[in-house]
């Protein structure tokens, strides 16, 4: 009777660490950038628009999450300047949600971050963070 209910222990205890382990997933991200303007605003100063996307994705290549920062930049071939920035993020799985997102610039930079929360049985069990920053060089290259 002790070795039916310690094999019962020991199974069970198999099947709880099993269960644990099924949900530990690896991640790793991807970035792209995308020109989406370009304008001469003076004959010295120019003007590019672009968007840098970090796409959050699981082992098998699946985007869970994302987040873009957009930034409007000029530049005049000795100096760029980021003069506005905004961020998106949006969940492509339903284990994750968008938990918080903002935009900042600085110098040459747009700057967006988001936090999402990736849930497992109604709880949150992760929550990621991803700062995206797009650059932009004084002849007007993003990176």
């Amino acid at each position: 009777m002790k070795k039916l209910i310690l094999s019962l222990c020991l199974c069970l205890s198999f099947c709880l660490v099993f269960t644990k382990a099924t949900h530990a997933e690896e991640y790793y991200y991807d970035e792209t950038i995308e020109i989406i303007s370009t304008t001469p605003v003076t004959r010295a100063t120019n003007s590019i628009t672009g968007k840098k996307t970090a796409s959050i994705k699981n082992s098998s290549g699946a985007v869970l999450w994302s987040v873009s920062v957009t930034g409007k930049f000029t530049y005049t071939g000795s100096k760029a300047t980021c003069t506005s920035s905004t961020v998106n993020a949006q969940s492509n799985n339903s284990y994750w949600k968008i938990k918080s997102k903002s935009s900042s610039k600085s110098g040459n930079k747009a700057i967006g971050t988001a936090k999402a929360d990736n849930y497992f049985e109604g709880k949150v069990v992760l929550t990621q963070t991803k700062t995206v920053t797009l650059t932009c060089s004084a002849t007007g290259k993003l990176s």
